[in-house]
């Protein structure tokens, strides 16, 4: 009799999940489409590509919201902060507009930089914890790893604002995309390979997806003139995929691994690595 009752439950609930898995990998189709129609701006594509799907995986996948959050505030605030302003800096890449007028933290981070890596984070744990994650413990866990990522992520943050205040002129670096890209991505997806190659796989498929949005993201805000890279020569080389140019370093550190690398810090530091 158990079986009876259970087995039309679960049914309908992997129904339910793979037609939401449909509807979130057509999206950024569509979240392009809409960009396009509107001739939209950086704040409405952000809404688009990652807002809209993020509100409908928190809806499907309520208890995994505030863990997602938490998460990926502590990594927006310092990383956003620091690396959006050395891009900036150096004329790597360039906001020329803001929904929030001049106003530009320390001179260049604009308020869309925070909301749009939020949302970017946020929405690839709950992709992950949706659709790929299996369960091993209850839900309302603590998570004690994170405050060593507070602790990892709050000192360069430090160590940016002293240099900041100091002599900003330091903080001109040349060729920053390509080291940062180096240490704080394609570092964690090889620790990743080689310590926890029981979560490749799993990781790996959610870098899929997230590779078809982020190009179609790009290619998107680009055609729209959302940003440009005005300093080529901070750069190892560029792409051109149909007939837009982009940083090599933008391609392959964020659009191929930026998820992976992600979720690699995630299982890490707030999850339970299995």
């Amino acid at each position: 009799m158990p079986l009876q009752t259970t087995q039309p439950h679960i049914t309908r609930a992997e129904a339910h999940k793979k037609a939401a898995l449909v509807g979130v990998l057509l999206w950024p189709i569509i979240a392009s489409l809409f960009s396009f129609i509107f001739n939209a701006g950086v704040l409405l594509s952000i809404a688009l590509f990652f807002c809209v799907p993020a509100l409908y995986l928190s809806y499907v996948c309520r208890k995994h919201i505030a863990k997602a959050a938490l998460f990926s505030l502590l990594v927006t605030i310092p990383v956003a902060t620091v690396v959006d302003y050395i891009m900036e800096h150096t004329r790597g890449w360039w906001l020329p507009s803001s929904v929030f007028g001049s106003f530009r933290l320390f001179g260049y981070i604009t308020i869309e930089q925070y909301i749009w890596l939020f949302l970017y984070v946020y929405l690839v744990v709950m992709f992950y914890e949706a659709f790929l994650e299996v369960s091993h413990r209850a839900d309302g866990r603590k998570h004690p790893r994170l405050k060593w990522l507070f602790i990892a992520l709050a000192a360069p943050l430090g160590v940016f604002l002293a240099v900041l205040a100091a002599n900003h002129s330091l903080l001109a670096i040349d060729y920053f995309y390509l080291k940062f890209g180096v240490l704080m991505i394609a570092a964690p997806v090889i620790f990743l390979v080689f310590r926890l190659p029981s979560l490749v796989g799993r990781i790996f498929k959610a870098g899929v997806y997230f590779f078809f949005l982020s190009l179609i993201y790009e290619v998107t805000a680009l055609a729209l003139r959302q940003w440009e890279f005005p300093a080529e020569g901070q750069f190892i080389g560029m792409v051109s995929i149909f007939g837009i140019r982009f940083p090599f370093e933008e391609f392959f550190f964020w659009i191929l691994l930026g998820a992976v690398a992600t979720l690699a810090y995630y299982e890490f530091f707030d999850d339970d690595r299995q």
